[in-house]
């Protein structure tokens, strides 16, 4: 199995069904390769979910919080009360303002995709012939720093002064 990287700024346009079908390749894949990769999934509306993976085959899995987006509500009371039934970790500031689950064996990572797919069609409310843009890439993460830091880093922050 291959991940062919779309680069941070060429993603793909595909169905919420088509991505979701994928999704278990996607999470394999990345937790197979010896590097850092981020792959980032939005949809139509703005909202997404994201997952970032190590060269030691842990996988992050994110869905997006109401922290890092201004102003903005992208997620009621009711879905956070989900997300966090579905397992998924409390958003922190600034080093994990998204809500997280991180899969570390095989069974946190099938755990992770049961998660994500909950999110994406019950939280989020993504029907599967919804368009979702999909983008991969890897990252560069020196050995000084730790792996927080480097998605704090990379993360896309809403400006709350416009």
């Amino acid at each position: 199995m291959n991940l062919t990287l779309t680069g941070y700024d060429n993603p793909v346009t595909t169905f919420v069904g088509a991505f979701l079908a994928n999704l278990p390749e996607l999470l394999e894949v990345m937790s197979a390769e010896p590097a850092h990769l981020v792959l980032v999934a939005e949809f139509s509306d703005g909202r997404y979910v994201q997952c970032w993976s190590d060269p030691f085959g842990n996988v992050l899995g994110e869905v997006l919080s109401n922290l890092n987006i201004g102003d903005s509500i992208a997620l009621t009371v009711e879905n956070e009360n989900q997300l966090r039934n579905l397992g998924f970790s409390k958003p922190v500031e600034y080093l994990s303002p998204n809500w997280s689950y991180e899969a570390t064996t095989t069974e946190e990572m099938s755990q992770l995709l049961s998660m994500l797919t909950v999110a994406v069609r019950k939280v989020l409310g993504e029907g599967l012939g919804n368009e979702v843009k999909v983008r991969t890439w890897e990252i560069e993460v020196p050995e000084s720093i730790n792996k927080n830091e480097v998605r704090c880093e990379a993360r896309i922050y809403i400006d709350k002064s416009n």
